[in-house]
């Protein structure tokens, strides 16, 4: 069975499963809905799909890193166009703003390196992904420092995850005896997440 629907994974055109990881990626890492997109749940999926298909790790890498590396490029110039901008459009803006103006603030008083750390870090998060480049446009951070910093720590992140999927994907076409109990994992943990992320927004939105 598992065999059966690896093949069907490794099947996929790859065409098709690059450009919506593309967009994807693009979209979680650069647009405020992008904090509900599953960034790194796609990259372990890429990462799969590659050993599936035996694509080679370095075009899935490149797609990923380049799609998520733009994406916060463009959250950056929007956080930076915004810096005088007052006013909420939408419910999920109207609740994330707040949140983004008490951030912007706070980074605009930690000095370069101290900035250049909070970017490399947020890359590797869901949701500090997608706001801290556009709290650090806001805050004034140049150019000239977020990008390289955002390129080698995007590019790492993606590195990282789909390689380690990959090698998962091998390891379970291998020995296929395990992949259940690897499969119940994987899907047992995103369940946690997913119900503990509820309610940590249900108590925000309570509190």
């Amino acid at each position: 069975m598992v065999s059966s629907v690896l093949d069907a994974v490794g099947s996929w055109p790859a065409g098709l499963v690059l450009a919506v990881a593309a967009v994807v990626l693009a979209l979680e890492s650069g647009v405020v809905f992008g904090v509900l997109l599953p960034g790194s749940t796609l990259l372990v999926a890429l990462g799969v799909w590659s050993a599936a298909s035996e694509t080679p790790a370095v075009l899935p890498i490149a797609v990923a890193a380049t799609a998520s590396v733009l994406g916060a490029l463009a959250g950056w110039a929007r956080g930076h166009g915004r810096r005088a901008a007052t006013g909420s459009h939408g419910r999920l803006r109207a609740r994330v703003d707040p949140a983004v103006r008490r951030a912007r603030s706070w980074l605009a008083t930690q000095g370069p390196v101290g900035s250049a750390a909070v970017l490399a870090v947020a890359h590797w998060a869901a949701v500090t992904r997608t706001l801290v480049p556009r709290v650090a446009g806001g805050a004034g951070v140049p150019f000239a420092l977020a990008a390289p910093v955002i390129a080698v720590s995007g590019t790492a992140w993606a590195t990282t995850v789909v390689l380690l999927a990959r090698a998962l994907g091998e390891q379970v076409a291998d020995d296929a005896s395990w992949a259940p109990a690897v499969v119940l994992g994987v899907v047992g943990v995103a369940l946690v997440v997913r119900q503990w992320r509820a309610h940590h927004s249900d108590t925000a939105h309570a509190g």
